[in-house]
């Protein structure tokens, strides 16, 4: 019986996921201003959670300059933001446990420093409803602006900080490989990215031993 009814359950929480189209209907921008500066948008993705693959939030992220290397949005100490648009409602708890084992995931090294912002930013991080929007800033020189709703906080942290916070969406544990595909977007390479790749493979080259030259 219990086993029927979690069947019911499930089906009716399934069929209650708002369909694709209706996410459409509120899209990021392709640019926003924040300090003065114009930010480009990097990428979008969704978040899908579970064997069922249920909408979470959209997310999406924008860039002074756009790349979709990794170590190059991470080597960029400028203006960085988030943006969270939840499609189903997360409860403080929930919000809270995901992202305390994102950052355990991203940032497996006890840093001290570190400790005092992540457990104010955990602490600042408020329950999600649906059709809600949270934006983290990421603001170098002052720290991390988080907004929900009407509520806005700034987090104090220093760059490595700041760094983290994006780790958690494109670094080696995203939430979901898709979603750090989808804020990495495809952009094409800067030349300052070209020739480090270039110097790269030249390294590489002068690495590989000389065969002996044949004997007569």
């Amino acid at each position: 019986m219990i086993c029927r009814w979690s069947i019911v359950w499930l089906y009716c929480f399934l069929i209650a996921a708002p369909p694709a189209w209706a996410l459409a209907a509120d899209p990021f921008p392709t640019t926003v201003e924040i300090s003065g500066k114009t930010l480009k948008k990097n990428g979008e993705a969704l978040c899908e959670w579970g064997i069922f693959g249920l909408d979470l939030y959209r997310v999406a992220l924008w860039v002074e300059v756009p790349s979709s290397e990794p170590e190059v949005l991470l080597q960029q100490n400028t203006i960085r933001c988030l943006e969270l648009h939840f499609v189903r409602a997360l409860s403080q708890k929930q919000m809270r446990k995901a992202y305390r084992e994102s950052i355990k995931a991203n940032q497996p090294a006890d840093e001290e420093e570190l400790k005092a912002s992540i457990e104010n930013f955990l602490e600042t991080v408020q329950a999600a409803a649906k059709g809600s929007k949270m934006r983290l800033t990421c603001l170098p020189g002052k720290g991390l602006e988080i907004q929900q709703g009407k509520k806005k906080s700034l987090i104090p942290g220093n760059r490595e900080f700041l760094d983290l916070i994006l780790k958690l969406y494109i670094g080696n544990k995203p939430p979901t490989p898709a979603v750090a595909r989808g804020l990495l977007g495809q952009h094409p390479k800067t030349v300052a990215e070209k020739a480090t790749g270039t110097a790269e493979a030249e390294e590489k080259l002068r690495k590989v031993p000389t065969p002996d030259a044949p004997r007569r």
